[in-house]
């Protein structure tokens, strides 16, 4: 049980305080593991405790057209794609925060902590969240917390305010005296662990926003267990995490799976159907991103506004990835997997469709995972067919259930912020594919794939005279981390 802070206490604190100084002139060193307590009656021990938020809001909304941070709404993720093993913290202290425009602004402390879920049943609910995060995010999280860790093992000083950067399942090159300004320019090689789609592989995170944490008001234990007494543990905000990759969809609403002919079969006029046999996404890029998401309010040639790191996006700036200022007409891009091509239904990133495939969304349809991708964001004047990122459809129709089929391949550019009032767009056959083709100019983001976010493409409407497919395109925020829809 807590008590308030009491004479008493308070000159507990002091002295611990005294007794830290000593150690906190030492380096800061990595700590993977939480400690076992040794404290007894006459020892005052200080603890930080800190809680990451993975957000699940599970709105079945979607992003496109609405565009912004949050789109139209967001969707829960998996627990494979929540999960959080260890995360490392980076302390600084720069009122800017990591926009900083300081060249003396550095690194103070790195800690890498193993953390575990908070269970509310079993855990202190001491946490706090940011005063102006919506109710529908509060109230859909998934917590993970680095349980109760020395302060001792910090070069953190009690009485202080630091800003702090998070980085999640991965690895991350970051010492004691690096600059700010050099950290929030690092580059991920890799986003998740093996295809992203495996029962054991995680996914890489980082921070959604600025954190702050200070190292004032700690919770004092001073008559709870005796393991408990004498213990100084400061608790923080809820930091924020948001993963690096995107997740593309394709929802089978409409659809029924047809065993005899191996796809998912949409009706048609009497006895006709069509039949999605096999989707494939094209121009995945593959190169370096961002570790730390950037956004630029204006892009005039090939030069965007000034980044500002970690900022809200709007529906009038542009998400910028390492290559987006070299995606012009002349440039040769070497860094797509699975590049747009006619026989792009023949490589190996094509997904046959299967029965055993789908999950159920949160609108209740059947829907497949084709891919997770990383940042691929365009300028206005990048040509769509060489850098968007998208999916081709082969779609056989049958006219009817013994007739031979005919066979096309529908081509579909992600967008992440649509133009159209209802998201829906029409598909495009090889011959339709304009090489000149860009972005719309009054649209910021048109096109593009963004972390955190899930693109899903459903087939809304056929036309077996036109030899169309109409499209319908939703995006998601991939809070719980969430994701978002598209619709073909």
């Amino acid at each position: 049980m807590m008590s308030p802070l009491t004479n008493a206490a308070h000159h507990l604190l002091r002295a611990a305080v005294a007794m830290l100084l000593p150690l906190l002139l030492g380096s800061c060193q990595l700590v993977t593991d939480d400690y076992d307590d040794t404290t007894t009656p006459d020892t005052a021990a200080q603890y930080i405790n800190i809680t990451i938020s993975v957000s699940t809001g599970s709105t079945p909304l979607t992003r496109a057209p609405l565009g912004g941070e949050y789109g139209d709404g967001t969707e829960k993720g998996n627990e494979r794609e929540n999960a959080v093993s260890n995360i490392t913290l980076i302390f600084y202290q720069d009122n800017a925060g990591i926009n900083t425009t300081s060249n003396a602004a550095e690194v103070l402390c790195v800690k890498r902590y193993n953390v575990h879920p908070y269970d509310p049943a079993t855990m202190p609910d001491r946490h706090t969240h940011p005063a102006d995060e919506p109710a529908s995010v509060r109230l859909n999280e998934v917590l993970y917390t680095t349980g109760e860790q020395r302060l001792e093992e910090t070069t953190l000083v009690p009485g202080e305010t630091y800003k702090v950067l998070v980085v999640a399942n991965a690895d991350i090159a970051v010492s004691t005296g690096d600059r700010i300004s050099d950290v929030r320019d690092k580059l991920a090689a890799t986003v998740y662990t093996g295809t992203g789609k495996g029962t054991d592989d995680t996914f890489v995170m980082a921070s959604e926003s600025d954190a702050a944490i200070s190292l004032t008001n700690p919770y004092v234990y001073t008559s709870a267990t005796e393991a408990e007494k004498n213990r100084f543990v400061y608790y923080f905000e809820c930091i924020h995490m948001e993963r690096l990759a995107a997740r593309i969809d394709y929802c089978t609403n409409g659809a029924t799976y047809d065993n005899t002919h191996n796809g998912y079969k949409y009706p048609a006029t009497g006895d006709a159907f069509y039949l999605v046999t096999k989707v494939t996404p094209f121009n995945l890029y593959n190169g370096d991103e961002y570790l730390f998401k950037r956004v630029s309010s204006t892009w005039s040639g090939t030069t965007p506004a000034p980044p500002t790191y970690l900022a809200d996006e709007t529906t009038t700036n542009y998400v910028v990835d390492p290559a987006t200022a070299g995606k012009t007409a002349t440039a040769t891009p070497d860094y797509y997997l699975s590049p747009i091509a006619e026989d792009i239904i023949g490589s190996t990133f094509t997904q046959a469709m299967s029965s055993a495939t789908p999950f159920i969304d949160d609108d209740g349809s059947n829907t497949i995972t084709i891919a997770y991708a990383k940042e691929n964001t365009l300028m206005p004047t990048s040509p769509l067919k060489k850098y968007a990122t998208g999916l081709a459809f082969e779609v056989k129709y049958y006219a009817s259930a013994t007739a031979t089929p005919v066979t096309r391949v529908y081509y579909h550019y992600l967008r992440h912020q649509g133009e159209q009032a209802t998201g829906s767009y029409q598909a495009k056959q090889w011959s339709d594919l304009s090489d000149d083709e860009t972005s719309s100019s009054n649209v910021s983001m048109n096109f593009g794939v963004v972390r955190n976010n899930i693109y899903r493409v459903s087939i809304e409407s056929f036309s077996p005279i036109e030899g169309t497919l109409k499209i319908r395109v939703e995006e998601k925020h991939w809070r719980h981390v969430d994701n978002p829809d598209i619709y073909l």
